[in-house]
């Protein structure tokens, strides 16, 4: 594995860990993020970990990555295909209603920054 494919399975290990910290230090302040199929675009890393921490809190308290089944490193782009798993508190669209565990394949384009920050990352799923 290259060295941005490393950086990309630490940042989704610490998601995993809910080591919202360990993410930041990785992220580049002006993230470009998009989740694309729910309609959800953000451009700055304090507002994207704010989110990330609200969605473990309070609507997919055990969500994860399960292990990459791909990961391909293009350049400065890293992308990684893997099933994202949790069980929902609450009702919500697309993942399931309140109690019910989900299976979702999501495909990943993360793409890192001269200085090894992940300044773009687009998710599919």
């Amino acid at each position: 594995m290259g060295e941005l494919a490393d950086k990309s399975e630490r940042l989704i290990q610490a998601y995993n860990a809910k080591d919202f910290g360990a993410m930041a230090e990785l992220i580049a302040p002006d993230i470009d993020f998009a989740h694309f199929n729910r309609n959800f675009v953000l451009n700055s890393r304090d507002g994207l970990i704010e989110v990330l921490q609200g969605f473990a809190a309070s609507y997919v308290p055990d969500r994860r990555f399960e292990d990459a089944e791909m990961v391909l490193e293009v350049g400065d782009t890293v992308i990684r295909q893997a099933w994202y798993v949790g069980t929902a508190a609450v009702d919500l669209p697309g993942f399931g209603a309140a109690g019910e565990s989900f299976r979702l394949k999501f495909c990943s384009f993360m793409r890192f920054g001269p200085d090894g920050l992940l300044v773009e990352w687009k998710d599919f799923g």
